[in-house]
């Protein structure tokens, strides 16, 4: 009989393919967390739906509220970042307070 796994109610995983889970994703926040240190913001994990994490970024002073990547631009560039550790992560939503 064949291993099956379900997530997200019936959409199967393939036998190879790792769930994310939070510790892996934290640990692969640690390159988006230095990129985002460097202007004074920071990130943090909202939530995990199958192979799509979900963040909100923080920002913690002026040289980060004005930074000029876009969210859409920041969403790519922590996917990027998070794939390397996270090979199944197909996607990243970024919440950001400058679009409020």
């Amino acid at each position: 009989m064949q291993e099956r796994i379900f997530r997200d109610q019936d959409r199967p995983i393939g036998r190879h393919q790792k769930m994310i889970d939070e510790t892996s994703v934290q640990s692969a926040l640690i390159a988006v967390r230095s990129v985002l240190h460097s202007d004074g913001g920071d990130i943090e994990l909202l939530a995990i739906d199958g192979d799509a994490v979900r963040l909100r970024l923080l920002i913690e002073d002026a040289q980060c509220a004005e930074c000029v990547l876009s969210r859409s631009m920041l969403e790519l560039v922590a996917l990027d970042l998070m794939r390397s550790a996270l090979p199944s992560l197909k996607a990243v939503a970024i919440e950001d307070p400058r679009e409020l």
